[in-house]
């Protein structure tokens, strides 16, 4: 079930004295999907995805999905570590990279999150398939 489908934007400025996602500026659609819709009694290790797209609109997230996951974490209410962080390079569902993130620790009340990036696993394309329909611009031609 999709839960949101929005664009992100970010303007690389502090505001508030909150760090922005990046400090230049930068736009993404986001998709945020429940895996555990119809499996109720299946416990997922993620239970949420976000399936992210570049809007050709700044810089890439690549190396701040750290900061780009804590704030859209917080902004839509979910556990940074039940997530699954997807993103689709070249608007081809074929590029999927996913986002390994590990909580470090916490310095003054805030997370410091490791990532690493890997290729989409099969069974994980298998479960995104029918979210990705609509979603590049083209139908999903993942197989």
């Amino acid at each position: 079930m999709i839960l949101h489908d929005t664009i992100y934007e970010w303007d690389g400025k502090c505001r508030n004295g909150e760090k922005p996602v990046a400090w230049w500026p930068g736009a993404y659609r986001i998709r945020i999907v429940d895996l555990t819709a119809g499996k109720p009694d299946l416990l997922h290790l993620k239970s949420r995805a976000v399936i992210c797209r570049n809007q050709d609109k700044g810089t890439s997230i690549r190396n701040c999905i750290q900061n780009f996951a804590l704030k859209v974490a917080k902004r839509f209410g979910l556990d940074v570590a039940r997530v699954l962080w997807v993103e689709i390079e070249n608007d081809d569902p074929q590029t999927m990279q996913v986002a390994n993130l590990t909580r470090v620790t916490v310095i003054a009340g805030k997370e410091l999150l490791s990532a690493s990036w890997r290729p989409v696993r099969p069974n994980e394309i298998a479960f995104l398939k029918p979210f990705l329909v609509d979603f590049t611009g083209q139908t999903a031609k993942v197989t």
